[in-house]
């Protein structure tokens, strides 16, 4: 212990500031203190003589948790070292049971003094720390112990000190001060002595009873000391030399004084010279009104200025003038009053999330500014990546972990004391904000129903835009219940780091964010949760991405100072930085005159630098940066120094001589220009003579224009020279002027004449006038009156001295016309006026400072179709583009073409624009603005958003059984509620697997505005998924999904009885009965045509083939009608049907709906063996092109050609698919592949398809997988298209056979071909399969027929009708033409 104290040891002094110090400290009230852990009684300060003990108490309490035992606290104590006392085996040092400190015996080589604190716990809240108590010893002021002899004039001050220094008065001590004139108690002649409030003693009018020698005794509790003796002498008058005259001189000046607020504050002041001094006050060179009634400004003894009660605005620079008729002379000093810290904010007791970005707000006051601090617990929180302060107070923690929960203090310390208050954060489980203390926040689980509502995961979760500090991300809804998605939370951290942080977006529809404030050169994990009223969906997987690494600079210097020398220097000093990355090559000084002029800059090898040749009082603002291999480093903090001022560079202007009577001249002036006061004007020294006599001194006030000089002599010539002064003396004179008295007095016997002229300076708020008086100066002016009015003149009056040439009329309104009138006036009445219009401005002029460099490299990255992210570079930056200083940067955007802009500010590189119109081109622009100081806009750039068609999704998804026929679901919706462009038709997509993409999932597409949909077949015991997609004119590849709906299917679908149509046939045998029927019809109608037709020549069938191939006119064509076993080829003998309006199979209506199945991306076609090109059209082994490979789709319903496979297939007349292949893939062009972009998430499709039975890789045994889309009910109730064409076979005898992936597949001849024409593939008419542009289909062509029944009844069926179709096309060869 004696070896700590012994390192401790400090001076004496210091003790005594420190005691000042603390004892101003201010508790924070009851309001400012969470009541969650409180003090009930804090330490105190203690001064004592050495030896003494002390005792220090301390106790607190916890809030209560409703139980009916208070929670237990414990106190531990910390000493001057900041550690915690270890009190066991201390000698000196004890803890009593009730916590507080006894100290037995104060002794300073013990390392005893200094400030304790006491430190309140209880478990499960925290800790809190106390205001420090200071423990001193009381120590006695240092006395005068110079022996000084003085001499004086009879008629003169003396003035004696006592103690010396700036003596501080320790708290709880009183000093008492006693003086004695010869060892005797000196008797207080109280009409001409006063003992100062310093102790010193001041004697008026000393004579030659004064002499002796003068001592004072300072008395502190029972000990005291005696200053020094100083010895008073005399001057006899032959010595004195009374009648010469002396200029004034100081005994005793004023000196600097710092006080607290409320504190009593003495300037001394004594002067003496011949003739007498008079003692004036001037602050900031004004002249105080010591005679006001209310007026806290006093004299005391001879000249010393005492202030009562200080308050701020009492700071300042105070001037005591002492002046005679040789000279004035000015002393000066700086008061500052200093204004303890006092809460503008205190925080909060706060619960909050675990995750959460959490603020806790201090706002302190004080003057000076107040440092703060914050403590967690007791302990100061160093700031880190997680806790940083913000705007120098507020404390922020970013990802919340329940470890962070706890006591938190907000300390702000100043010189005039310190203040403090404490808040209780609780960390809780997300979603239960209002958890009590015995518990730790588990949320209330949800129940079924709302679970079901939640969403799923956003999906594609990307990083568009990667940067050293900052990374924009974007997603896409989630697929289940996005319609009760509210907004989004991103969650992101370091990897392999506990503590996640999130950011939450405003609205549901902002699925794009830019994360602000990362690391360079670091790993972060990205994910998004979506968020309901209710609860949050389940979390995308999470995203890794490395921000891009920074250049290695160096850090910002430390412990940067500065300080002013002289009025032309300033030198600056500070300490390596922490993080050098190599060796520093050089620092770099920047500095920039009162924060709108040129940055200049000087380099240093050392660690300080002396700035030169700079301006007096002056503002710089100074920051260090160092350099290293790598180049600028980051700047330091910046310091604002200002240079000491100099005397007046110039001497006043305008000066004007006006004789205004037979015995006085008045003197005008102008100040000099600002640039040339070199400081604060602190009045004016006026100097006048008699021709050829010795000059006479005046001085003024800095507020004053004028002066009259009084006493003179009639008829005489008198020369009149002015100064400037500043509180370093005076300035140059300026050149003599010279005036005559008038001989006889002035004439009052008529009105004065009009003013000679008059000047008027507008500004946007005041009216500066000059005058000239009248052209008769032997008429008296008793004063001039001054008019004024908005359009009309003497609205307003106002009586001025007859002295003044100059006036400010101050408050008037800006841009506004006014009439001004001035005249003279006397005893005799007032003389004309002279009058002027003026206009006062639209605002002031300002100085133009100088402009910061322009940003380049802007950027525009379009993100959304309302969001487009910008960034820039900042070339005053170093090479990371960190900001570290208080610039900021406002982005202009707007519509490109239009005169209107919008604004953002952003203390960062890069901002995110929301809230634009889609499909818009913007322009962009960005300045950056520090201070005053501003650039010009950058280069602009434009970009787009993306195209938002529909703006919302569809509404109220609902899907349900239908009524009627329970085989059937019905679908329904409400259209967008915002919409750009008119809604063509919508997409329904659905689907039995979650996994699957968008483009995978079947859709039923149709025309129009109807808002629902029967679907059909669906599987027993499956549930699906459905959702909707509206499409306008535009098109919908952007176009968002309506929120997932599910149905699951009963086993009532399948089981229940065969349908049937009149008394018992079930379809089964209205299957047999179509197709019986519909082979007799035709062998009927085949027979009529024969009778009907003219007959041709007998012709070999050599040539009845080429007549067929060449498609003569006139030459009709066979029936065109077959049924091919292995081809399953199927065309419709009625032509009328080759224009009708497209319908769907399986129960499809003319209502334009139209189904879509999705191809599966990956899958590629199982091709069989190309045939080659010799074969000829027999009906075994016949070659057919499928007419969706020759023909082009409907033009109207086309969409942008983003295909997602390439196909490769060679140019084969005829090819087999798998049966799980769906009828778009076959439509998808060869040469381009899907990419899955920003503006088409899901791809395109065209909607101009029917899906006749889509059986999703089965065969077809277990009856029809794909879906019809209707838009009635009863429209689902017409037979099966395939019926028609069947005959009767034998009955199902068990589950279907499997369906080889090579077992051919349906293929679809065009309508117009006969079945004995060979495909021909022109280069005009490419094969859709190897390429080419989007061809036209009619809808026959298009549609694949499903099997309705197993494919071996169909098998069956097929070759009974083939032995009949062959032995038609016998008998109708050579005899077919009409």
């Amino acid at each position: 212990m004696a070896n700590n104290g012994s390192s401790r040891r400090t001076n004496k002094w210091l003790w005594m500031w420190i005691a000042i110090s603390i004892g101003q400290l201010q508790l924070a009230t009851v309001s400012h203190a969470s009541q969650a852990l409180t003090f009930t009684l804090e330490p105190q300060d203690s001064v004592v003589p050495e030896g003494h003990s002390v005792l220090l108490q301390c106790a607190g309490k916890a809030a209560g948790k409703g139980k009916a035992t208070p929670t237990t606290t414990s106190i531990r104590w910390r000493g001057p070292d900041g550690q915690d006392l270890g009190v066991v085996g201390d000698t000196f040092r004890t803890q009593l049971k009730n916590g507080s400190l006894y100290i037995s015996s104060v002794e300073e080589n013990r390392g005893l003094t200094g400030a304790y604190q006491c430190l309140l716990s209880a478990d499960g809240v925290g800790s809190v720390l106390s205001r420090p108590a200071l423990v001193a010893i009381a120590r006695q002021p240092e006395l005068n112990q110079d022996f000084i002899e003085t001499y004086l004039l009879p008629g003169q001050t003396a003035y004696f000190r006592c103690m010396v220094g700036d003596h501080v008065w320790q708290p709880g001590l009183k000093h008492t001060v006693q003086w004695y004139k010869d060892d005797m108690p000196l008797p207080l002649d109280k009409l001409r002595m006063v003992v100062l409030p310093n102790g010193a003693l001041e004697i008026d009018e000393v004579g030659p009873s004064d002499r002796g020698a003068y001592q004072c005794n300072v008395t502190s509790g029972s000990a005291f000391r005696l200053s020094s003796k100083t010895n008073l002498n005399i001057k006899k008058g032959a010595e004195s030399g009374m009648d010469q005259t002396m200029a004034p001189s100081f005994l005793v000046g004023p000196s600097p004084k710092t006080v607290s607020e409320g504190d009593t504050v003495t300037l001394d002041c004594v002067a003496n010279g011949v003739p007498k001094p008079q003692i004036k006050w001037l602050r900031n060179g004004e002249e105080l009104d010591l005679n006001h009634l209310d007026s806290r400004f006093s004299i005391t003894g001879t000249g010393s200025l005492q202030i009562s009660s200080a308050e701020d605005i009492d700071s300042g620079n105070y001037q005591c003038r002492a002046s005679n008729t040789v000279d004035s002379l000015d002393a000066q000093a700086t008061v500052q009053v200093q204004v303890p810290p006092k809460f503008i904010q205190s925080p909060r007791d706060k619960t909050a999330s675990e995750k959460e970005v959490l603020n806790l707000e201090c706002s302190i006051h004080g003057k000076p500014k107040p440092s703060i601090r914050w403590l967690k617990n007791g302990d100061v929180i160093t700031p880190n990546e997680y806790m940083q302060f913000v705007n120098g107070h507020n404390l922020r923690i970013h990802g919340l972990l329940y470890s962070d929960a706890g006591m938190f203090q907000c300390i702000g310390t100043n010189p005039a004391g310190s203040v403090q208050a404490s808040a209780r954060l609780r960390v809780v489980a997300p979603g239960d904000l209002t958890a009590g203390d015995d518990h730790t926040g588990d949320a209330k689980p949800l129940s079924s129903g709302l679970l079901a509502r939640l969403p799923s995961a956003p999906r594609n979760l990307v990083a568009q835009i990667v940067k050293p500090r900052f990374v924009t991300l974007s997603w896409q809804e989630p697929q289940l219940n996005a319609n009760e998605v509210v907004s989004y939370t991103v969650y992101y951290r370091v990897t392999n780091s506990e503590r996640e942080q999130k950011i939450v977006t405003q609205s549901h529809e902002d699925q794009q964010v830019s994360i602000q404030s990362l690391f360079p050169g670091r790993t972060y994990q990205f994910r998004v949760v979506a968020n309901t009223n209710f609860g949050m969906g389940e979390s995308s997987q999470a995203l890794e991405a490395s921000t891009q690494p920074e250049v290695n600079i160096a850090g910002p210097p430390r412990n940067i100072d500065a300080y002013a020398r002289n009025h032309k220097e300033i030198f600056v000093h500070w300490s390596p930085p922490s993080v050098t990355n190599g060796e520093i090559n050089k620092y770099r000084v920047y500095y920039t005159e009162n924060d709108s002029g040129a940055e200049l800059y000087n380099d240093s090898k050392s660690l300080e630098l002396t700035l030169t040749d700079l301006r007096p009082y002056t503002d710089y603002v100074i920051s260090v940066v160092p350099f290293n291999h790598n180049g600028m480093g980051d700047p330091s903090a910046e310091l604002k120094v200002k240079t000491f001022s100099s005397t007046p560079s110039e001497p006043p202007n305008n000066v004007t001589l006006e004789v205004t009577s037979s015995s006085s001249i008045t003197v005008h002036w102008e100040p000099p220009a600002e640039e040339d006061r070199n400081g604060q004007i602190t009045g004016y020294k006026i100097r006048y003579r008699k021709f050829k006599d010795a000059p006479q001194v005046k001085s003024t006030p800095a507020n004053i224009r004028y002066f009259e000089l009084n006493a003179l002599e009639r008829n005489a010539e008198y020369q009149v020279k002015i100064a400037a002064m500043t509180v370093n003396g005076s300035g140059p004179f300026t050149e003599w002027y010279r005036a005559n008295t008038l001989e006889n007095d002035l004439d009052e016997t008529q009105v004065p004449g009009k003013p000679i002229w008059i000047n008027i300076q507008p500004g946007a708020s005041k009216i500066e006038l000059h005058w000239g008086p009248p052209q008769q100066p032997e008429i008296k002016i008793r004063n001039y009156v001054l008019g004024w009015g908005r359009g009309i003149p003497d609205e307003n009056m106002l009586e001025l001295k007859e002295t003044e040439r100059y006036h400010v009329l101050k408050g008037l309104e800006s841009n506004t016309e006014y009439v001004v009138s001035l005249r003279a006036r006397n005893v005799k009445g007032e003389g004309q006026p002279i009058y002027d219009n003026i206009k006062t401005r639209e605002e002031e002029p300002m100085d133009v400072p100088v402009p910061l460099e322009v940003p380049v490299g802007l950027r525009a990255i379009t993100m959304s179709s309302s969001s487009i992210v910008v960034y820039w570079t900042d070339t005053m930056l170093n090479k990371n583009q960190h900001v570290t200083d208080n610039r900021h940067y406002t982005v202009s955007y707007g519509i490109t073409g239009s005169n209107r802009y919008r604004y953002h500010n952003t203390s960062e590189l890069n901002c995110m624009i929301n809230e634009l119109r889609p499909n818009t081109q913007y322009e962009f622009a960005v300045k950056v603005v520090k201070g005053r100081r501003e650039s010009a806009w950058s280069m602009s750039v434009l970009n787009s958003t993306h195209q938002n068609v529909p703006v919302t999704p569809p509404r109220d998804l609902n899907v349900r059984l239908d009524e009627l026929n329970p085989q059937n679901v019905i679908i329904r919706w409400l259209p967008p509620k915002h919409t750009v462009g008119q809604i063509t038709g919508y997409n329904v997509y659905y689907t039995s697997d979650m996994s699957k993409r968008d483009r995978d999932w079947m859709i039923e597409a149709f025309n129009g505005e109807e808002t629902m949909l029967l679907l059909s077949t669906l599987k027993p015991h499956t549930t699906y998924y459905f959702k909707v997609q509206a499409r306008t004119n535009k098109g919908s590849s952007n176009a968002p999904f309506s929120a997932l709906a599910t149905f699951t299917t009963s086993a009532a679908v399948i089981m229940q009885p065969p349908d049937t149509i009149a008394k018992g046939i079930d379809n089964q045998n209205l299957l047999y009965i179509i197709i019986g029927g519909t082979a007799l019809v035709l062998l009927l109608l085949l027979l009529g045509l024969l009778l009907l037709c003219r007959r041709k020549p007998q012709s070999s069938p050599e040539h009845t083939k080429k007549s067929y191939q060449k498609n003569n006119v006139g030459v009709p064509k066979p029936p065109d009608l077959w049924i091919h076993h292995d081809q399953m080829e199927l065309k419709n003998i009625d032509k009328g049907l080759h224009t009708a309006t497209p319908v769907c199979s399986d129960n499809a209506s003319s209502s334009g709906a139209l189904t879509l199945p999705r191809s599966v991306v990956h899958s590629e076609y199982e091709v069989e063996t190309p045939v080659p090109a010799h074969v000829t059209n027999s009906l075994d082994k016949r070659s057919y092109v499928a007419g969706y490979m020759t023909t082009s789709m409907n033009s109207t319903m086309e969409r942008p050609q983003y295909p997602r496979t390439q196909y490769n297939h060679q140019n084969r007349s005829h090819m087999n698919m798998e049966a799980g292949l769906s009828q778009q893939s076959l439509t998808q062009p060869q040469n381009n592949s899907m990419a899955q972009t920003p503006e088409h998430p899901y791809g395109g499709y065209d909607a101009n398809f029917c899906n006749a039975g889509y059986t999703g890789g089965q065969a077809g045994g277990n009856g029809a997988a794909g879906a019809g889309c209707v838009s009635t009910i009863e429209s689902a109730k017409r037979g099966h298209p395939l019926k028609s064409f069947s005959v009767p076979g034998p009955p199902p005898t068990g589950a279907a056979t499997p369906v080889n992936k090579h077992t051919p597949a349906v293929t679809i001849r065009p309508q117009n071909q006969s079945p004995y024409k060979k495909p021909s593939f022109s280069a005009a008419t490419p094969n859709r399969l190897q390429g080419g542009s989007s061809v036209a289909h009619s809808t026959d062509e298009i549609q694949r027929l499903a099997p309705s029944t197993s494919t071996e009844e169909l098998n069956q069926e097929m070759a009974n009708l083939e032995g009949l179709m062959k032995d038609l096309s016998a008998i109708t060869a050579n005899e077919f033409e009409c």
